[in-house]
């Protein structure tokens, strides 16, 4: 395999060129470093054009800035505060470059990132990636909601930061497999109130980024907690960062659980519109978010396996795919493509490395 596109460090500067060759212990150095996934070259999607909403050195500021707060947070010298706008300064520059990468894009279909197809018993991974995630959806839905200004930084943070208390959580109930004790769960739903703590007196986080880590977990039937909070005694920004968390959380597999596929998370969102979510909130997440995005290895329910191609402006969660292998996993010579807008009896089966490996 040789990669379709260079991959970037933090600072912008390039790791792996393209074209670059990739063997066994380079990938394994790639996934060490939290690289899941890399774009490869294919002579039959040489055509598919994929222009991601953030730029590689983006995503990798995201999981670096991430990595400081969750190895400063977790450590046991930690008091309550990082002091000095220490914690301010790092994450206000990686929310301004996602805000400068999320401006300039083009697209109106924003592209779901990095969607993980394995299950990891690792919380520290699960926070990063989850953050990460959290944040781009959330500055990108806040843009489609006109918010700009100290608005818009204020709730990119809010996302960044919202389930930073869940690092004082000790790791053993954070990882383990199976259910938790009704102990462990009570210790578990502290967290909004940990990251409350941590953020409300923190010098430069604006105190709307504290309510989000407040109140992520409430839901407007007043069945969330930590407080209960029905409608509108849930700040939007939190209201917005709960569902959001809540589909990310919903499509990654976890120690206990496998992941759903987008569309069925999407359904499970709207079961619980106007109950638990607010129903013009998962209307616009559905219009504005392609939940099968460009270049996205799948396998269809009649077994063929291919590469999403196209995405239609009105049909985001059916997509066009090239059809790459047979039911049998045999390559196909003449690749062919199905629009599921038009194939209402075929639905996508398996996303990701679980559709290769099919």
């Amino acid at each position: 395999m040789r990669l379709g596109k260079p991959i970037f460090n933090s600072e912008g500067q390039i790791l792996v060129g393209y074209h670059f060759q990739l063997t066994q212990p380079i990938i394994t150095k790639l996934q060490k470093m939290g690289i899941d996934y890399v774009y490869i070259e294919d002579p039959n999607t040489d055509d598919i054009v994929i222009e991601e909403g953030i730029k590689e050195e983006t995503r990798l500021q995201l999981r670096t800035t991430l990595q400081s707060i969750l190895e400063t947070v977790a450590s046991p010298s930690y008091d309550s505060r990082f002091g000095n706008a220490q914690l301010s300064r790092i994450c206000s520059k990686t929310v301004y470059m996602v805000m400068e990468d999320l401006q300039y894009d083009k697209n109106d279909a924003f592209m779901l990132m990095n969607m993980h197809a394995f299950p990891t018993n690792d919380y520290d991974h699960h926070f990063i990636q989850k953050s990460m995630n959290v944040c781009v959806y959330a500055t990108k839905l806040g843009m489609a909601e006109g918010y700009y200004g100290d608005d818009l930084i204020a709730f990119s943070l809010g996302a960044l930061l919202h389930d930073v208390g869940s690092l004082k959580i000790s790791r053993e109930i954070l990882n383990k497999r199976g259910l938790l004790s009704p102990l462990e769960y009570e210790e578990v739903k502290k967290h909004p109130e940990y990251g409350f703590k941590l953020l409300k007196d923190e010098p430069g986080i604006p105190l709307i980024a504290a309510h989000c880590a407040l109140q992520h977990h409430e839901r407007i039937n007043g069945s969330g907690y930590p407080y209960g909070l029905k409608k509108e005694e849930i700040h939007p920004y939190a209201q917005w960062i709960g569902l959001l968390e809540t589909y990310d959380s919903l499509t990654h597999p976890r120690a206990h659980r496998e992941a759903l596929l987008p569309h069925e998370a999407i359904e499970i969102l709207y079961g619980g519109a106007g109950t638990l979510y607010d129903i013009d909130k998962v209307k616009l997440f559905r219009n504005k978010v392609a939940i099968f995005p460009l270049g996205l290895s799948v396998q269809l329910s009649s077994g063929e396996s291919g590469i999403v191609s196209k995405v239609l402006p009105d049909f985001k969660h059916r997509p066009v795919v090239r059809v790459l292998k047979d039911p049998y996993g045999a390559d196909l010579k003449q690749p062919y493509e199905i629009d599921l807008a038009r194939h209402l009896n075929i639905m996508i089966r398996r996303v990701g490395e679980a559709a290769r490996a099919n």
